[in-house]
């Protein structure tokens, strides 16, 4: 969980700098958002160009390894979902870190049996760094599916350019080389990122150059991804991962070369006539939101609304789908993920039998345990092409800056995924943890990338970063749109609630209304404040206007762009 000093960082930063407007567009033929306004932009200018959709999400990927290095890039892996617009018909494809063969239940437990300090002990240096995916998921999703208008190694034109000649440091970029120096200074290769010659953290207004991974990109443009999974780049991977000095690490370059990207079936349920379809396990993201949404399908919420009974709703049916994704959710190579009973229609009725409005559901044990949750710092993007093909890609490296160290000459900072493994790996009974770690097992993941369809059209395509709390936010916008009718921009701005098996957690102009937490905590509820929910990049069909509208959440620094 994240830190007092954390929490307070974020809140102070929220208090000051506000929710932004939503940056939202409507469009006839194609749509792009993503988290960056430079990403976005390369994004749109290579559907312009006759890029389609998986086209300008790759592209998009690459800049946003630049201009959010916090966030996602070639250390990182991810999950995308794909809809082929002729033969009507949606792919997924699981592009998650797995953990090195040599990963072993207890890794992140001291020698007394204790778990290792979250920050920054479990996070930092080589020990959680899994085997990345990116390069070889959009590698394996371009031979796929891109238009051939471009090759593989032009879509990495636009992030070279701006890795070279550099860009202004954003308040929020500079905000998270501050938060986080304690953590990067302990690796050369990022102290000669992010810190100026004197050894400060780079600040606000600040050029950003990053000329080793530029030349990573150009090298992979010349020679494809081998290098990366079986030639130098994985070398100095596995050097790095080795001989980090904090918590070297297990990776061995055979891990890297054995890696392969998984198609999965995406996870489909419906929800008041509309088809739902999200990311299946290793993520938790699909199977945790079609249940809430079956929970909250046996009730009126619109009747009930955005007042205590709607709050109260919308809590317990996440509390109780967060109860068996800690319960049940894993590699399913690892372990056995009961999909269609936790997304029926007759569990949901189960389920929602133990709702009472006048009480609180209790928490479970398995909330009080320490959850290995991801961090705030993922990326998503949403797009559409002229002939209807969508992408919802989410993208990360898990906390912000990954494991903060920067592969030495080769410029991108690796993930620190292995802390979404269960510290504590075995239950009181001495069992596994569906979610322990194990080699080459791939940590259980909250990415939740969905398109929803009504009446077999596109009828919104969205997907947020925010570790555990990705599924409420996306619950929370698809709620709005479909229980209470608001517009795209409205949807999104709106403050949220989630629920991950604990406290009700309340964003600020939530966590003000007194006479809201007053009647919440006497229904027997912890209410906490959480300051920003999720960053939710959605794009929504219109079929009535023939419009296409996208919309880039206001707690974060996204554009949306069509035409």
């Amino acid at each position: 969980m994240m830190s007092r000093p954390r929490q307070i960082f974020f809140l102070i930063l929220l208090l000051f700098f506000p929710f932004r407007a939503a940056l939202s567009a409507t469009a006839a033929k194609a749509m792009v958002v993503t988290a960056e306004r430079q990403a976005t932009r390369a994004a749109l200018e290579i559907l312009r160009n006759g890029g389609n959709a998986v086209d300008a999400a790759i592209a998009a990927q690459w800049v946003l390894n630049v201009v959010e290095p916090q966030s996602s890039g070639l250390g990182g892996g991810g999950f995308f979902l794909y809809y082929e617009s002729a033969p009507k018909r949606i792919y997924a494809f699981d592009g998650r870190e797995a953990a090195p063969a040599g990963a072993y239940p207890e890794m992140f437990l001291d020698k007394k049996g204790d778990p290792y300090p979250f920050t920054p002990d479990r996070i930092t240096g080589g020990l959680p760094v899994g085997v990345p995916g990116t390069l070889k998921l959009l590698h394996h999703v371009y031979s796929r599916f891109a238009s051939k208008k471009f090759s593989f190694g032009e879509l990495f034109a636009p992030a070279i350019e701006i890795a070279e000649g550099g860009f202004p440091i954003s308040r929020r970029l500079a905000g998270f080389i501050n938060e986080e120096k304690e953590r990067l200074k302990l690796f050369k290769a990022s102290r000669q990122i992010f810190f100026d010659a004197k050894g400060k953290p780079l600040e606000k207004g600040m050029y950003l150059f990053q000329h080793d991974l530029a030349r990573t990109f150009r090298l992979i443009q010349g020679e494809g991804i081998l290098p990366f999974y079986e030639g130098k780049i994985a070398d100095a991977i596995v050097k790095a991962v080795q001989t980090a000095p904090f918590h070297p690490g297990l990776m061995k370059k055979e891990d890297l070369f054995y890696y392969r990207i998984l198609d999965r079936n995406p996870t489909h349920g419906t929800y008041r006539g509309f088809d739902i379809f999200s990311m299946g396990p290793p993520s938790s993201g699909g199977t945790t939101l079609l249940e809430a949404l079956g929970i909250l399908e046996r009730y009126q919420l619109r009747l009930h609304g955005r007042k205590p009974d709607g709050f109260h709703l919308l809590s317990e049916a996440q509390k109780l789908a967060f109860q068996d994704r800690n319960r049940f959710l894993g590699d399913p190579a690892f372990t056995y993920v009961p999909v269609l009973r936790l997304i029926s229609k007759s569990f949901a009725t189960r389920r929602s039998q133990e709702i009472h409005f006048e009480m609180a559901i209790p928490t479970t044990e398995a909330a009080v345990r320490p959850l290995a949750l991801e961090n705030s710092h993922t990326s998503h993007l949403s797009i559409v092409d002229e002939q209807g093909n969508m992408a919802a890609f989410t993208t990360t490296i898990e906390s912000v800056f990954g494991s903060a160290m920067v592969v030495p000459g080769y410029g991108f900072l690796l993930n620190n995924e292995l802390t979404d493994f269960e510290v504590v790996p075995k239950n009181e009974n001495k069992k596994l943890l569906p979610n322990a770690v194990q080699g080459e097992k791939k940590p259980r993941s909250s990415m939740t990338p969905t398109f929803i369809f009504q009446n077999g059209r596109p009828f919104l395509i969205a997907g947020s970063p925010g570790g555990s709390k990705i599924i409420g936010a996306v619950l929370n916008v698809i709620v709005n749109l479909i229980d209470f009718g608001m517009p795209l921009e409205e949807a999104l701005r709106a403050p949220r609630i989630i629920n991950r098996d604990g406290p009700i957690e309340l964003e600020t102009q939530l966590y003000q209304d007194l006479d809201l937490k007053r009647e919440l905590e006497r229904r027997g509820h912890p209410v906490v404040l959480n300051p920003a929910i999720g960053n939710v990049q959605a794009v929504y069909f219109d079929s009535e206007k023939d419009q296409i509208t996208g919309a880039s959440d206001p707690r974060g620094d996204g554009e949306a762009l069509g035409y």
